[in-house]
């Protein structure tokens, strides 16, 4: 049987998806013949249901967008560890790209992805300087799969990840999948992966911003090569906010991001902090077209927010990074929202899936895990 355009409660694949794996909704689904993802016809541009088997956006080859089933001379790549992307081997010689010179036991694409990766792995855990006194910054990445890693090294990075997601929680109300056996936010931390491409967290890191021991922003991020980065959860802790935290994490990243040739970084945002990202951080909406070229990586999306991108380049960071960190004080947050949302306005920053905290929550949250930490010593 060739595509299928079935309604959820009569889906006849079990082993499909049953969500959409862009807008995470229900409802009549395409299935893909080769992996367990479904679309809406008009979340991935198909006007009419194809004839014979169809294969999702993240199945065909990234540069031509084709793969022809009945077509065994087409050699294509392997899963790229790193983008997540497959591509015909005919296409990739044709656009110069080079393959991977060294064969390590996960698969790459190309030498920049092979690169791009062993570049992330010799950043993780170490401190590098803001240029703001007291700030710096690192990666961190969950490392339960790495047997090789001294058991010392493995409990730090442990021990950190944690502290970065009692942060997320502080902020962050659980983001629960699975009839609510699953919190996204912890799944992204540990880089859990799942056959479903929506649920697959594979290859996400932790930014944190660091003032002494204590960390004062968190970001999680993902790099799918060099064509798209994302950032789908940040958060400051309560007390440090208004303060440039974000700006000078956010303006640290783009920096690396830009040192490899990354051409955007792209987030979920809720309407209410839409005029927020774009005025504050030069983010801006993606249009249709901007969306359908990166349709075929598996990004993590929130139903009710708005996907946003920041076009990166070698050129943009002429400015110092002491000057990015004063403009925060001229911009405050909470003026900023009471003039957005008027006076007498609550403050609430939901939708289906994705929901923040009240301030009166964050800050209890956060002396609930500091007196759980202080039990635990």
């Amino acid at each position: 049987m060739g595509s299928k355009y079935v309604k959820k409660k009569y889906h006849e694949n079990q082993n499909n998806d049953k969500l959409c794996s862009v807008c995470q909704e229900a409802g009549y689904l395409l299935l893909c013949d080769r992996c367990p993802s479904s679309y809406h016809l008009e979340c991935a541009q198909i006007e009419t249901i194809p004839d014979g088997k169809w294969f999702c956006p993240s199945c065909c080859c990234g540069l031509c967008g084709l793969r022809d089933p009945n077509d065994h001379t087409q050699l294509i790549t392997e899963v790229c560890y790193q983008c997540s992307r497959q591509y015909h081997v005919n296409c990739m010689s044709r656009a110069g790209i080079q393959f991977p010179r060294n064969i390590p036991s996960e698969n790459f694409c190309s030498q920049s992805c092979f690169k791009l990766h062993d570049d992330i792995q010799k950043l993780l855990g170490i401190s590098f300087p803001t240029g703001v006194d007291g700030l710096t910054w690192k990666l961190l990445k969950s490392n339960n799969s790495d047997f090789n890693m001294h058991d010392a090294l493995r409990a730090d990075t442990h021990a950190k990840l944690s502290q970065a997601l009692d942060l997320l929680r502080a902020c962050f109300k659980p983001i629960m999948i699975e009839r609510g056996k699953r919190n996204i936010i912890i799944d992204i931390i540990n880089s859990s992966t799942s056959k479903y491409k929506r649920l697959d967290f594979h290859g996400f890191f932790v930014m944190v911003l660091q003032k002494d021991d204590e960390f004062t922003c968190v970001a999680t991020v993902r790099i799918h090569g060099q064509k798209v980065a994302e950032m789908p959860l940040v958060a400051t802790i309560f007390k440090y906010r208004g303060q440039g935290m974000c700006r000078v994490l956010l303006h640290e990243l783009t920096k690396m991001l830009s040192k490899w040739q990354v051409q955007r970084l792209v987030l979920p945002s809720v309407s209410d902090q839409l005029e927020f990202w774009q005025c504050v951080f030069g983010f801006s909406k993606m249009s249709t077209v901007e969306k359908l070229e990166i349709l075929g990586f598996p990004l993590l999306v929130f139903r009710g927010t708005t996907i946003c991108q920041k076009i990166l380049s070698n050129t943009m960071f002429g400015m110092e990074i002491e000057e990015v960190s004063q403009e925060p004080s001229r911009f405050n947050p909470k003026d900023y929202l009471k003039d957005r949302l008027g006076p007498g306005t609550k403050r609430n920053f939901r939708n289906l899936n994705y929901k923040l905290r009240s301030e009166v929550e964050v800050i209890r949250k956060e002396k609930k895990i500091m007196l759980e930490d202080r039990e635990k010593i």
